[in-house]
């Protein structure tokens, strides 16, 4: 059974700037707070392939994986699968799309997920599709709170 969640998310600040820092992996594991190392493996274009590694949580080892990006600045999205199938997906998916607000106050970022869990999973895809919402939820939430304190000049500094 497939799996699917969406989020969204108002970021105050203008779109080439949540743009691209949303996008620069490398920077992501300063953006997120599940990512403990972020390395980019190839870039072809507009196209990364990339890794990641989670910290480990609880009784939870960490898990690293490979995906591939897409990155549509002129379309206004970005769109990610996983290369490597890791545990606990068959398959994931993931879509987010960037629509900007009026005058430039900000930009409402939407993340979409479509999954299928693997078979020797404990979760019910109702339950992983829960999970993913509510970690979703304070993901986005630290990616806002960090997009937008972050000044000009840090973002020279740290970010691309």
């Amino acid at each position: 059974m497939t799996g699917y969640t969406e989020n969204n998310i108002v970021i105050l600040r203008d779109f080439d700037t949540v743009f691209e820092l949303t996008n620069d992996i490398e920077l992501w594991p300063q953006l997120f707070t599940e990512y403990e190392k972020a390395e980019v493996l190839e870039r072809n274009g507009n196209e990364v392939l990339f890794s990641l590694t989670t910290y480990p949580e609880g009784d939870r080892p960490s898990r690293t994986w490979v995906s591939r990006r897409l990155i549509d600045k002129p379309g206004k999205q970005a769109t990610a699968e996983r290369v490597e199938k890791a545990f606990p997906f068959k398959d994931m998916k993931i879509h987010w799309t960037y629509e900007e607000l009026p005058q430039g106050v900000g930009v409402v970022m939407t993340w979409m997920q479509k999954f299928e869990i693997h078979d020797d999973c404990k979760w019910t895809t109702e339950q992983m599709e829960s999970f993913l919402n509510r970690n979703t939820r304070v993901q986005m939430r630290a990616i806002k709170e960090k997009v937008e304190a972050w000044s000009v000049k840090s973002l020279t500094t740290n970010a691309v």
